[in-house]
C-alpha cells in the first residue's frame, strides 16, 4: 500500500482540509492530562510524518511505519526526527517513551482481532512507566455509511491529483479501492490501490487494553467523525 501514491498522500489529503498541526495538539492535550511531565514519544504508523513538527515541538520524538515509502516523505518533513520501518506487531524501538501514539487510523490496517492485540501488547511495551498510549481507531461498525463512491482533487505546485474511492462492507471488513490520476510538468500518473480494512469495534480495542494491563478510554469523534480515540495508561 502506498508505495506508488505515497508522493501524492499529502497533496489530497491536505487539498481536503486536514490540520495535521490542530489534530496533534489536541493529542499532546491528552497526553499533558493524563501525563503532565511526558517528554518523549514515539508515533506509530507515522505515515509521510504529517503530524511530527508539531508534535516535535512538545517532546523528543521518533516515528515507526511499515511503508519505506512514506517514511522518504517522512524523513523530509521532520528532518532530525529518528525514524524506523516496523510493523505494528513487531516493531522494536529499544526504548520506552512516556507517550506512544498511533493515528489517522493506520491500526484499521490490522485486518483480525488477534493482530489488534498483538499491536497493543507491542505498542504498550514501548510505554514508559506513568505513560501514555493513544489510538486513532478506523470507522466503527455504526457509523458505516455503507458502499459509497466518492471523487477529490487537490493541486501543490506543479502537481495535481484526483483521487476516486469505491467502498464497500463484508462483515467486521471494509474494502475501499482507489485510483490515483496525477498530472506533473513530465506526464500522467495512474495508480490502482486497494485497501482492506477492520472496522474498529470498541469492545475489542477494551479488550485489547485490558490484556495489556493498561486502562481503556473512548474519547468518540475527537479527531474525526465516526472514529473513536482510545486512550489508556498502566493499571
Amino acid at each position: 500500500m502506498y508505495r506508488e501514491a505515497a508522493r501524492f498522500y499529502d497533496v489530497i489529503h491536505d487539498g481536503r482540509g486536514r490540520d495535521a498541526d490542530a489534530e496533534a495538539g489536541l493529542v499532546i492535550g491528552e497526553i499533558r492530562r493524563r501525563c503532565p511531565a511526558a517528554a518523549t514519544l514515539l508515533d506509530v504508523g507515522c505515515g509521510t510524518g504529517a503530524h511530527l513538527p508539531r508534535l516535535a515541538t512538545d517532546f523528543e520524538v521518533a516515528g515507526v511505519d511499515l511503508s519505506s515509502q512514506m517514511l522518504e516523505v517522512a524523513a523530509a518533513r521532520a528532518p532530525g526526527v529518528s525514524l524506523q520501518e516496523g510493523d505494528f506487531r513487531t516493531f522494536d524501538v529499544g526504548r520506552t517513551f512516556d507517550a506512544v501514539v498511533c493515528l489517522f487510523s493506520g491500526i484499521g490496517y490490522l485486518t483480525e482481532e488477534e493482530g489488534l492485540q498483538q499491536a497493543v501488547a507491542n505498542m504498550a511495551r514501548h510505554v514508559a512507566p506513568g505513560g501514555v498510549l493513544l489510538i486513532e481507531g478506523w470507522v466503527e461498525p455504526e457509523y458505516w455509511l455503507g458502499s459509497t463512491v466518492n471523487a477529490e482533487s487537490a493541486r501543490r505546485g506543479d502537481v495535481a491529483v484526483a483521487r476516486a474511492v469505491r467502498s464497500s462492507r463484508d462483515g467486521a471488513h471494509c474494502e475501499i479501492h482507489m485510483r490515483y490520476v496525477a498530472a506533473t510538468t513530465t506526464g500522467l500518473i495512474t495508480i490502482d490501490e486497494q485497501h482492506r480494512m477492520r472496522l474498529s469495534d470498541p469492545a475489542e480495542f477494551a479488550l485489547a487494553f485490558e490484556r495489556a494491563h493498561l486502562t481503556f478510554e473512548r474519547l468518540p469523534h475527537m479527531l474525526h467523525p465516526g472514529r473513536a480515540v482510545y486512550v489508556g495508561t498502566e493499571i
